[in-house]
């Protein structure tokens, strides 16, 4: 039975691929930072592994004797720092299979600065030699939930400053879906994969919050500096606030919108849509 370790295994994404690993005939293990989170995952089925991400060594042990990898890191500065250790562990201790999340636009030389960082970490694995998989998705419809369920509750809506353009959206569960298919297989080997989502506007997202409610739910659209100046005054280092800034901007200017059919071609049907999202999640918007 091959063994495979999730690193990030406590956050939205890893949480969804532990999910999706129960049912399949593989030894789950999830690197942590901390004996708190050992019970969340233990009910997953996973073995938990304390492994400081920043430290070589910590890594080295951590990978030892697993066949293959899942890494997943939030939004932080420099993210290729995090994956060339683990790409050192991983050529260490042979594994054979390392799949990364990144991002949608993941490009060395791309025009905003998350898809550089995201572009660098896969130079990087491609480098390595190792057999990779990159999972690249779009903004997650999980935001809804994670930054705009408390305004929606308390005040009917939720404020972007994305103008009217469509903007792709994936359910992290479909992202989750595609990764645990590509660590449990040799076929997806040296392969990317896209991860739209199903593209809608904001007026259209609260359409359908306000029909799956049943309240009114508007999206108000703010202006750029306005948003930028909310997200420094709660305290979000401006290194984010700029990167967040630049994703809205190519969000407005509808560049997030174009589809990617590589999630049916891998699990054979449609992205989850915005509408069975809601109506399973709608307790957190009323």
């Amino acid at each position: 039975m091959e063994k495979i370790i999730v690193l990030g295994a406590t956050g939205n994404i890893g949480t969804a691929v532990l999910k999706n690993l129960q049912n399949k005939n593989v030894e789950v293990f999830a690197g942590v930072r901390s004996e708190r989170d050992f019970k969340k995952v233990q009910q997953l089925n996973a073995k938990p592994v304390l492994v400081n991400f920043t430290d070589q060594e910590s890594l080295n042990q951590a990978l030892k004797g697993k066949q293959r990898v899942f890494l997943v890191t939030p939004l932080m500065q420099n993210p290729e720092f995090i994956t060339q250790l683990v790409i050192n562990s991983a050529i260490k201790n042979n594994v054979k299979h390392f799949v990364r999340s990144t991002a949608l636009g993941a490009d060395v030389d791309g025009q905003i600065q998350m898809a550089r960082w995201a572009g660098k970490s896969e130079e990087l694995i491609k480098a390595s030699g190792i057999n990779y998989t990159f999972v690249r998705p779009n903004n997650f419809l999980q935001n809804f939930i994670n930054f705009h369920s408390q305004t929606i509750k308390e005040h009917s809506g939720f404020y972007l400053p994305n103008g009217a353009a469509k903007l792709g959206m994936v359910d992290i569960n479909d992202i989750a879906e595609v990764i645990s298919i590509a660590l449990t297989s040799e076929s997806h080997y040296n392969q990317a994969y896209n991860l739209s989502g199903l593209a809608l506007t904001n007026n259209e997202y609260a359409n359908i919050i306000s029909e799956v409610t049943n309240k009114k739910v508007s999206y108000i659209d703010v202006p750029e500096d306005k948003a930028r100046e909310s997200m420094l005054s709660n305290g979000m280092p401006e290194w984010m606030v700029n990167a967040m800034m630049e994703l809205n901007y190519i969000m407005k200017q509808g560049w997030t919108a174009e589809y990617s059919e590589d999630f049916k071609k891998v699990i054979g049907r449609e992205y989850t849509s915005a509408k069975t999202f809601f109506e399973s999640n709608k307790n957190y918007f009323i």
